[in-house]
């Protein structure tokens, strides 16, 4: 694989995405797959859902093509299009809670059991560390799959939100030095986010519905595999990223693709936290998120999406400077989400419950 096919296959999934986006939309149109503004919808206008099967094809087709034929791009490939699968159901006859978790679950499982856990996590009394390794990957896929379906409430916060933890691990893996085909993942990522954009951001033409939040949040979920543990030098032949110091293990680059995702994990588990702790049923729509206060308040959608990417480039940025400095990967992870968590309860309190429209598109 050389940079120019890369390139090339790159720009092919952003066009891709783009397209297959449109056409989407206009079937959604015809057959009626369109979201209603309700009493807690952050939108005014009735709009096609479901789009987010052209960046999730873009995605796929591109692994398909450029990530190495092995059982780690089987998984991922596998876990990708079931979440998406089970998604796209949702979007056109809305699933039971109970039943979507399972097939979340299910998709899942595939990137649980081919996740190459450091020995150092792992490495735990009584031999259960293998069990206990596919329980937390598994727990881990589903935090994210979902953190980024909660998250996909307002224009372009969970596509600017992909992109941004893309181009953390991106930046990471070009600093450490890591095979080109270790950085196919986060860069259809960045490729398929970008194509799609435009479609969802300032105004949205379409949603990207389940269809799109969960293939996109199992393919983040993902990158904590990509770039994987064969380092610099690898048996294929493949060219590396960048030939500088690879100052950042593999296991660092998952911690850096964690620090950058924990915006949105903190806003979902702190709000599931505040629901619970008002006695709230926690499977009923709500608009308590942070991101959805925010637009209450009068903040538009596109200064809040965008808020969130900075947040995101910022924690992964923290925590890759501290690693530079010679922290351990869970060094660098901790403060960022002590800081995140803190700054999540802080701003959240300044925010009203009383909805406006002036960020309402």
């Amino acid at each position: 694989m050389t940079l120019g096919l890369f390139g090339a296959v790159l720009l092919v999934a952003a066009m891709a995405s783009a397209a297959l986006a449109e056409i989407w939309r206009r079937f959604a149109l015809r057959r009626g797959v369109i979201d209603v503004p309700g009493e807690r919808s952050s939108h005014l206008v009735a709009t096609p859902r479901g789009a987010g099967v052209g960046p999730v094809l873009a995605v796929i087709g591109g692994l398909w093509l450029l990530g190495p034929a092995d059982a780690l791009r089987e998984a991922t490939l596998l876990a990708i299009g079931l979440a998406a699968a089970v998604g796209l159901v949702d979007d056109l006859r809305p699933l039971p809670p109970w039943l979507k978790l399972a097939g979340q679950g299910l998709a899942a499982l595939p990137l649980a059991l081919a996740m190459p856990w450091p020995q150092a996590l792992t490495a735990l009394p009584g031999g259960a560390d293998g069990v206990l390794a596919v329980v937390a990957a598994l727990a881990f896929a589903l935090l994210v799959l979902n953190a980024w379906n909660f998250m996909d409430g307002i224009n372009g916060i969970a596509t600017l939100a992909t992109l941004a933890v893309s181009i953390v691990v991106l930046a990471a893996g070009g600093v450490a030095g890591v095979p080109l085909h270790a950085a196919v993942l986060p860069a259809l990522l960045v490729a398929a986010a970008a194509g799609f954009l435009p479609l969802n951001l300032p105004r949205a033409r379409v949603f990207m519905g389940d269809c799109g939040s969960h293939g996109l949040g199992m393919a983040v979920a993902a990158l904590v595999l990509w770039p994987r543990s064969d380092g610099v030098a690898t048996a294929d032949g493949l060219p590396a990223v960048t030939h500088g110091v690879p100052a950042i293990p593999p296991e660092g680059i998952a911690a850096l693709a964690v620090a950058a995702a924990s915006p949105f994990l903190v806003d979902v588990l702190g709000t599931l936290a505040q629901r619970a702790a008002l006695r709230e049923r926690l499977t009923t729509p709500h608009r308590r998120h942070l991101y959805q206060r925010a637009v209450r308040s009068g903040y538009s959608h596109t200064r809040v999406a965008v808020g969130y990417a900075a947040w995101i480039l910022t924690s992964g940025g923290v925590a890759m400077a501290i690693q530079a400095l010679g922290g351990a990967p869970l060094v660098s992870l901790a403060p960022v989400l002590l800081i995140n968590a803190l700054l999540w309860w802080s701003v959240s309190r300044r925010f009203t419950a009383t909805p406006t429209t002036e960020g309402r598109p």
